[in-house]
């Protein structure tokens, strides 16, 4: 069975632990808070990072939507992606998310990487390394994190292959009565071979 993150979610134990981790991320609250010179600290509210991660983080996103999707990337996918959009003081004033399976790290000679993304258009970008905002899970290199669906896919295959065998099983309503048919002497022909198998098929 092919597996990939889209099949993978078609599973119902992916699908729960999907929604739980990202539904439980999404509605964690953001709290940002600045040392105080006496000693202790003091939230914070008016700054551009607070009114970015707790109110409006791009043009079309809510919070909770920003923060459940990226979380479902990274669980799905090892990988979350975003482009930075940043005024001229340095503020960053949006996080566009990118889908990680339109991008791929490219190793540059000097030792660094950038991004490559493929717009749905077909159009090709790139990003440097500082104009990505990317969130990696459990990762060998430090640069790219492991799709957990890819190194889990055979036991997936396996809980969809049963899913899917017993689906079938049950909408052929199966009434199978176990041992062996014995016949007393032979089939005339193949014709009546095959009538009977497929009475026989049709009974179960």
């Amino acid at each position: 069975i092919r597996v990939d993150a889209n099949i993978a979610l078609t599973l119902s134990a992916v699908y729960a632990c999907v929604r739980v981790l990202s539904e439980t991320f999404a509605t964690l609250p953001f709290r940002m808070y600045r040392p105080k010179i006496g000693g202790g600290r003091v939230q914070v509210t008016d700054h551009w990072l607070y009114q970015l991660m707790a109110k409006r983080p791009n043009r079309f996103q809510t919070p909770f939507e920003f923060r459940e999707m990226i979380q479902a990337h990274v669980v799905l996918r090892g990988n979350a992606f975003c482009e930075i959009i940043a005024n001229g003081a340095g503020e960053i004033q949006e996080l566009l998310p990118l889908h990680p399976d339109r991008i791929r790290i490219e190793l540059l000679d000097n030792g660094s990487y950038r991004y490559k993304y493929t717009t749905p258009l077909g159009e090709i970008v790139y990003f440097r390394r500082d104009q990505i905002w990317h969130l990696r899970g459990l990762s060998s290199d430090g640069i790219v994190g492991l799709n957990p669906i890819e190194l889990q896919r055979e036991t997936i295959a396996a809980g969809i292959g049963a899913q899917s065998y017993g689906n079938r099983f049950f909408a052929n309503d199966a009434k199978p009565s176990g041992g062996w048919i014995e016949l007393p002497g032979k089939f005339a022909d193949a014709t009546a071979r095959n009538n009977f198998r497929e009475s026989w098929q049709s009974a179960q």
